[in-house]
Parts: C-alpha cells; sequence; structure tokens
C-alpha cells in the first residue's frame, strides 16, 4: 500500500535586492586610502621632525643658500700668528673670560698662516685666548701670553 503524502507547501519568498560588490578600483574608495595615506605621512613627518628639533639642542643653527639665520648673534675676531722660527703649526687656545680652562681650540695651523679668524662667539662675551708654536715632533714649545679677543665683528 503506498502512503500518501502530504502536499508540500510552497514557501514565501522573499525579494532580494541585488547590488554589486564595491570595487577596490572605484574611484572613491581609492581617494579615501589616498586621503589616509596623506595624513598618515604627513603625521610621521611632523613626528620625525620635532623629534630631531629636541635632539639638536636648543640653538640650531641654519644655513641657506650661504645666508645665516642667526645672524647679529655671533662675533668673530682675526688673531696675528707672528712668525716663529722652528714653527710648522699653530695652537690656538681660548675661552670666555671666568671659565676655569681653555675649553676651545684650534690646533694644527700651518706655519705659512699668519692670520686666522675665530668665528661663533657669543655675542657680549668677552673672551681671551693664547697661542701655542708646534715644533717638527708635535711638541709646544713657544707660549704667547694671555690676551683679551680684540677687534670682534659681526658676523
Amino acid at each position: 500500500m503506498k502512503k500518501k503524502s502530504a502536499p508540500k507547501k510552497a514557501a514565501a519568498r522573499k525579494t532580494v535586492k541585488r547590488t554589486t560588490p564595491r570595487s577596490s578600483h572605484s574611484p572613491a574608495f581609492n581617494q579615501t586610502i589616498i586621503f589616509r595615506r596623506i595624513v598618515i605621512t604627513s603625521a610621521c613627518l611632523v613626528l620625525f621632525v620635532g623629534i630631531i628639533a629636541t635632539f639638536n639642542g636648543s640653538s640650531v643653527r641654519q644655513e641657506v643658500a650661504g645666508i645665516r639665520t642667526v645672524a647679529g648673534l655671533f662675533e668673530q675676531t682675526t688673531i696675528e700668528l707672528p712668525p716663529v722660527p722652528n714653527a710648522v703649526s699653530y695652537n690656538i687656545y681660548y675661552k670666555a673670560v671666568g671659565e676655569p680652562t681653555f675649553s676651545n681650540a684650534v690646533r694644527n695651523i700651518p706655519s705659512s698662516v699668519h692670520s686666522y679668524t675665530i668665528s661663533d662667539l657669543k655675542k657680549g662675551v668677552t673672551y681671551e685666548y693664547y697661542y701655542s708654536a708646534v715644533d717638527t715632533t708635535g711638541k709646544e714649545f713657544l707660549f704667547s701670553p694671555v690676551k683679551p679677543f680684540s677687534n670682534l665683528q659681526p658676523e
């Protein structure tokens, strides 16, 4: 005997609106990605420059096409070096008056040079110096008396 099966009920179908998937090649998607890259790159660049400026010291000098941006803050002077027999070079030592030691030096100035200009001297600070002659063995053998810098000029 054959069993009768219940009639099949038809399921109600929902209509689904089909949309096309967003392509990664669409202009709006590409503009969003480009904008995000620009923002992130700019933020990283600003952060990097800020870190460099912070660790580079309080007085950062910049030279642009040979023009100093800190003009007027520093002075320079020229020191005359007399010819000394048996000298192959000179050393110049200088410091601000009141400092305990001569912490700045210019070394190995050839004996053929008769004057030397020292720059980057802070304006308004009094400096003093002495020079020494150096022989062929590298030994300093003649020391000038300590003198104040004279003829200071703006850089």
